[in-house]
């Protein structure tokens, strides 16, 4: 047997092994492939896998690095890498391999993936960083409070900010640029600068008209300006607008009491009475968007619109008219339009309740793009494909259609688990066990979900959760023998780890982390069981009787927290 033959009869027994879950004899028998044939990328790639399986992070890095060297065009490589680097929180490392992967391989769908979870990670990094910095120097700085009370979006804006900083270090001499020095101060405070308290610097009223030379000058303007707006009465109405708006509220009443007719002919009185408000044929508009009639409704708008120039409208108002020009889109279904109008009424008018029915209309109308790309018979056909991909061994290929074939009907359960099949032959076990919970979500009588959401578990060393996911698809089906071998399995690797003594670090991690566990140790009862247990451990087998007291004991020992002899 050549050198060549050896390597590949190795692989397919590492390969085996890695199936099963032995990791460690994958990893030798990879190795002795290697051996054989030193060249192969593909050997690395594997042991790399392996390795990371085991949580042997550096030794995977190491791999990957060896495979990557080796065939450098391989999209595989990068993917291990990138792995690797993410799980050792490398996060930069991580984002740069995950892009030279994708020059090499565009379409690669593990790297994208990959690259799309580390830049998950590093932006809500980021983004507590930011968060957290923002809050501090607004609540150390009084000048910074108080720009706060005058702009209660102020601290948000100043997240962001940072946040562009952070990833973008060149980004700081732009911002630092800008006219707004309350955008500035906040930069130097939440990075650690001084500011000086009393002194109000003249930029700081740019916004609102020219400034003095000086920062006394500034102030005494600014008080002056205070005193003369407080003396200066509000604008008296003429006679015909007094009459005008007193025929819009005669027209507001009669629309709340859904009297449309009347509350037009009010609404147009009132524009004959006062022809330069642009506000009354808004809410025309408003009548007949009720009415149902859009077209109308836009109508109106668009008068109000060609009408602000010569009326000298505010930009209060004009965001006003393009609002309901979006409001009256969206109950037309036409999201795209109602976005462009929302944006336009931003310009005018930046305020939050505008930015709110932006986003919510954003999230309809991806809502209906998804509902429209429903289609249960192509969906049909992709999984078929997949299946064909899976069987020949070609993960990535086979996840790619399950992606589509969910995007077809994201409500068939068995998608969802073909998918965490796929996943599962990747080693990307978190991104499987999401696709097996949302397979059971969508339905939880389908036993095969539940069956692969316990092997997952049992992989992520969560045996709680894996004996929990067993019983839940045996109730459904008491003889299904995935669910019964899997538990099985489980209640083996559970008193295997008790009888060796040993704690494993990655399960404890998990068991720690998990909320029901944590749940149980906070519980005073349970406490005190404990403690007795620790004190005369024959005392378990008592409260074992206990129905109360018996599922919690189940739980710490299967979690490995809590052992017997």
């Amino acid at each position: 047997m050549s050198a060549t033959e050896a390597a590949q009869a190795l692989k397919a027994k590492g390969n085996a092994a890695f199936q099963e879950g032995k990791y460690e004899d994958a990893v030798g028998f990879f190795t002795e492939a290697i051996k054989c044939t030193p060249d192969d990328a593909v050997l690395y790639s594997n042991r790399s896998g392996a390795y990371a399986s085991l949580n042997k992070l550096e030794e995977a890095l190491n791999d990957a690095e060896m495979c990557v060297k080796l065939r450098p065009t391989w999209g595989k490589g990068y993917s291990r890498k990138g792995l690797a680097e993410f799980r050792m929180m490398k996060y930069k490392e991580a984002e740069a391999t995950y892009h030279k992967g994708l020059q090499v391989d565009p379409t690669n769908e593990q790297l994208k993936e990959g690259l799309n979870q580390v830049q998950q990670q590093t932006d809500q990094f980021f983004s507590m960083q930011a968060m957290l910095a923002a809050a501090q120097a607004v609540n150390k700085h009084p000048k910074l409070a108080k720009y706060q009370q005058e702009d209660p979006e102020y601290t948000h804006r100043l997240t962001e900010i940072l946040k562009q900083i952070q990833k973008n270090p060149q980004s700081l001499k732009l911002i630092m640029a800008q006219p707004d020095v309350r955008v500035k101060e906040g930069v130097i405070a939440a990075m650690g600068g001084d500011l000086e308290e009393e002194e109000e610097l003249p930029q700081s009223r740019t916004a609102a008209g020219p400034t003095r030379g000086s920062a006394e000058n500034a102030s005494a303007t600014k008080a002056a300006a205070g005193v003369k707006a407080a003396e200066q009465p509000a604008k008296e109405l003429t006679k015909e607008e007094q009459e005008a708006e007193e025929l819009k509220q005669k027209g507001n009443e009669l629309y709340k009491q859904k009297k449309f007719e009347a509350a037009l002919e009010a609404y147009d009185e009132a524009i004959e009475k006062n022809p330069n408000e642009i506000l009354y044929l808004n809410n025309k508009a408003a009548v007949y968007m009720e009415l149902g009639d859009y077209d109308k409704c836009l109508a109106e708008c668009q008068k109000a619109l060609d009408k602000r120039y010569e009326c000298k409208a505010d930009f209060s108002k004009v965001a006003k008219v393009y609002c309901r020009m979006a409001a009256c889109k969206t109950r037309s279904g036409d999201y795209s339009g109602a976005i462009a109008m929302y944006e336009k009424a931003l310009c005018e008018d930046n305020n939050r309740m505008t930015r709110n029915a932006l986003n919510e209309v954003k999230k309809l109308k991806e809502k209906k793009e998804k509902e429209d790309y429903i289609n249960p018979a192509l969906a049909e056909q992709h999984r078929e494909k997949g299946n064909e991909y899976f069987k020949q061994g070609d993960y990535p290929a086979a996840k790619k259609e399950y992606d589509e074939a969910i995007r077809r009907n994201p409500k068939d359960a068995k998608l969802y688990s073909n998918r965490a099949a796929a996943l599962t032959k990747l080693c990307e076990y978190p991104s499987a066990l999401r696709d097996a919970d949302t397979s059971v979500q969508v339905d939880p009588a389908f036993v095969k979900g539940w069956s692969r959401k316990g092997n997952l578990h049992m992989l992520l060393k969560e045996y709680p959760k894996a004996l929990q996911a067993f019983d839940k698809g045996l109730a459904l089906e008491p003889t299904n023998q995935e669910c019964i071998q899997g538990k099985m399995a489980v209640m083996n690797k559970v008193q295997q780890l008790q009888s060796s003594g040993e704690v494993d670090p990655e399960q404890m991690a998990h068991s720690l982390a998990d909320p029901e566990i944590q749940a149980i140790l906070k519980d005073p009862q349970m406490n005190i069981v404990l403690m007795n247990i620790q004190e005369k451990p024959e005392l378990i087998h008592e409260y074992l009787r206990d129905p109360k007291i018996k599922d919690g004991i189940n739980k710490l020992i299967a979690a490995g927290i809590l052992r017997v002899a």
